[in-house]
């Protein structure tokens, strides 16, 4: 019995590993963990801003769903740093139907003095179910 309990350690501690590399698979960039029960749908969300130097910004992103759904969504916006607060410049909405899989990106001239970053809202409508979730790029100051 005494050999058998390292034993049953070892295997409970290899299954607790496997249930906590599982939880950061469903995860919103920026918003921290979500635990895999909170979404039936959406598995992925994910958005990006680069300064191509050019005075312009290039925003992407992206939506993915663990199966085929009836619409899966994202919506970029854009938003500059003002007055203390963050203000949205312009949004961007891409869709796909019967998918699990959604992405888009846009090129934006903007103006030299501000902090941009992308916000993005995921979206998954799959029947009865109607999922979204947040996710924010980090900040970049345009020179």
């Amino acid at each position: 019995m005494k050999k058998l309990i390292p034993l049953l350690l070892a295997i409970f501690m290899l299954l607790g590993t496997q249930v906590a590399l599982g939880a950061t698979e469903a995860k919103l960039s920026g918003s921290g963990v979500v635990t895999p029960q909170a979404y039936e749908t959406i598995s992925d969300g994910q958005c990006y801003i680069a300064n191509n130097g050019d005075g312009t910004i290039r925003i992407t992103g992206s939506t993915s769903t663990s199966y085929a759904v009836g619409e899966i969504g994202l919506k970029l916006s854009l938003q500059y740093y003002s007055g203390g607060k963050w203000s949205t410049l312009s949004s961007y909405s891409y869709s796909n139907a019967n998918s699990d899989y959604v992405f888009g990106g846009k090129t934006i001239t903007v103006s030299k003095g501000y902090n941009y970053r992308v916000m993005a809202q995921h979206t998954s409508l799959n029947g009865g179910v109607n999922e979204s979730g947040q996710s924010y790029s980090t900040s970049i100051y345009y020179e």
